[in-house]
């Protein structure tokens, strides 16, 4: 009597069995398809948070530095994260700093046949265009391994500086004293102020006068409240009589002078008594 044995099937037969294409391998994928791979970006203000919902976010593209094409593109979106997390709590340098719970982020899920290079753009905050800024990083991406965490974390430098008063275009009295207000954050809509966070004492906080694009005046800031709301005041000299217009500009930086932003509005001169109206009251923006 014969006896069957039954033979384990080796892979090379299992190949024979069902054709060359029965079976693939990662790296044996064709061109066009893809491991999937997911990859977070997170745009971030430097010294500070992700750029969030409040500052319109920040425009991520992915593109492949070999091909030039364009693998992902997008928003991010979110919050600014935990800000005692963030900022308050102490860490090892290898320690996840911004995936806190719903800290804004970009998530692109790539399809990569090859260990591919790409450059990964963040542009923003898309809300304040005056403070945008953009920043780039290179690195190498490989099928099938996730980049996960804080992920690939691109720093935004600058202020978002904003004039809020006078309006622009609002006449100005020549000889007059006009008081400047304005707010200033960090690229993540962080708030500055005296002993905070973001320390407005550390920081330089001052505005041009400017004539015929020459500097012919300089004032300070200070923080008045409610929270990154700074007041100036400067009396417009009497010898800028027949003069059309001048600009106010607002600047601020932090101590190193590598975050640094600004805001400048131009405004029409008019002799003193013209900047008022019967009652003493200051006459609103022009077009209003």
């Amino acid at each position: 009597m014969l006896v069957k044995r039954s033979l384990p099937l080796t892979i090379a037969a299992l190949v024979l069995l069902l054709g060359a294409d029965g079976v693939h391998s990662a790296e044996a994928l064709p061109q066009g398809n893809g491991v999937p791979t997911t990859v977070i970006v997170r745009v971030v203000g430097n010294h500070g948070m992700p750029l969030g919902d409040t500052v319109g976010g920040a425009a991520v593209t992915i593109k492949d530095v070999e091909t030039g094409a364009i693998l992902a593109s997008g928003t991010q979106t979110g919050s600014t994260g935990d800000l005692r997390a963030i900022m308050q709590t102490p860490r090892l340098p290898t320690e996840q700093v911004f995936s806190t719970k719903d800290s804004a982020s970009f998530t692109a899920e790539l399809a990569l046949a090859k260990p591919t290079v790409v450059e990964v753009i963040g542009e923003g905050p898309l809300k304040y265009p005056a403070a945008k800024r953009r920043a780039s990083k290179t690195v190498l991406l490989y099928p099938g391994k996730p980049v996960t965490g804080d992920g690939i974390v691109l720093q935004l430098y600058g202020m978002i500086v904003q004039i809020e008063a006078p309006k622009a275009d609002q006449p100005l009295g020549i000889g007059d004293s006009v008081t400047v207000r304005a707010t200033v954050r960090m690229m993540c809509d962080c708030i500055i102020e005296p002993f905070g966070n973001w320390d407005s004492r550390k920081m330089s906080l001052y505005g041009e006068v400017r004539s015929d694009s020459q500097v012919i005046g300089k004032f300070d800031f200070f923080h008045q409240g409610p929270k990154g709301l700074f007041l100036g005041d400067y009396t417009i000299p009497r010898k800028l009589k027949g003069t059309d217009r001048l600009t106010l500009r607002v600047v601020a930086s932090d101590a190193e002078g590598i975050n640094v932003g600004y805001d400048e509005h131009a405004y029409p001169l008019v002799p003193w008594e013209q900047s008022r109206d019967a009652t003493g009251r200051e006459i609103p923006p022009i077009g209003k």
